[in-house]
């Protein structure tokens, strides 16, 4: 008669499963994002009698046009930054979907090249963190506000220095070399202040931001509408509980 495994054998082998299970959720988007990708690269959309790929999601997969590209974005993204992720058995750490999306938002700005020495450290550090799942919303918040700050005495700088050059143009016979050693000084202001500010604003020009669940959780992401109909649901759930 086979011995009943023990309560410790039983946790490990649940565990070990569970595991599993838990990695194939964190890449089912990104195999699905694969599949979407294939139907819109060979346009098979159209053999089901589609003109759209978004026609075709919306009516053979009930998805929406915004969920159609926030999978073929980071689909596309983690093709071209994280192909590891992509592999029939992928190794490591990988992020769930809207935790992948904050990720990708780091990268796209540290590929900025007029990102400040120290705004690029700090976004290296909570890219490491992102990568390997530990990022709160705390430490976000913490860098939007320090950045914010930064961004601020920029912007008292690059006011001063304007009024100054006001003032020098108007001096009679200022030297027209100082006056472009100005111009040039202020454009280089305003292209720091212009990456900081993209730096913490935590949003793209689709209107994503960061949005944790409760603070101290893991980051997820929510689209400007969706933060919109959230709020609205929630709204009439307490109204109703009145």
């Amino acid at each position: 008669m086979p011995t009943k495994p023990s309560p410790a054998q039983r946790a490990n082998q649940i565990t070990y499963f569970l595991k599993g299970d838990l990695k194939n959720l964190q890449v089912a988007y990104l195999r699905a994002g694969a599949k979407l990708a294939t139907i819109r690269d060979e346009k098979l959309y159209r053999a089901l009698g589609h003109a759209s790929l978004e026609e075709y999601a919306e009516k053979r997969l009930g998805m929406r046009r915004a969920a159609l590209y926030r999978y073929l974005q980071i689909y596309d993204w983690a093709k071209k930054a994280h192909p590891g992720w992509l592999a029939k058995h992928p190794k490591g750490f990988i992020p769930e979907l809207y935790d992948a999306y904050g990720l990708k938002w780091f990268e796209d700005r540290l590929a900025d090249e007029h990102v400040d020495a120290q705004t690029r450290k700090e976004l290296e550090a909570l890219r490491a963190k992102a990568l390997s799942g530990k990022l709160t919303q705390r430490e976000l918040d913490e860098f939007r506000h320090r950045g914010k700050k930064r961004h601020d005495t920029i912007g008292a700088v690059a006011a001063s220095l304007r009024a100054s050059r006001r003032r020098a143009a108007a001096v009679p016979g200022f030297p027209p070399e100082a006056l472009r050693r100005l111009d040039e000084a202020l454009d280089l202001l305003k292209s720091a202040s212009g990456a900081l500010a993209r730096a913490v604003a935590l949003g793209n020009p689709r209107g994503i931001r960061l949005s944790a669940i409760r603070r101290g959780t893991s980051i997820r992401i929510y689209s400007r509408k969706e933060s919109i109909r959230k709020k609205s649901i929630d709204r009439r759930r307490r109204a109703r509980d009145r």
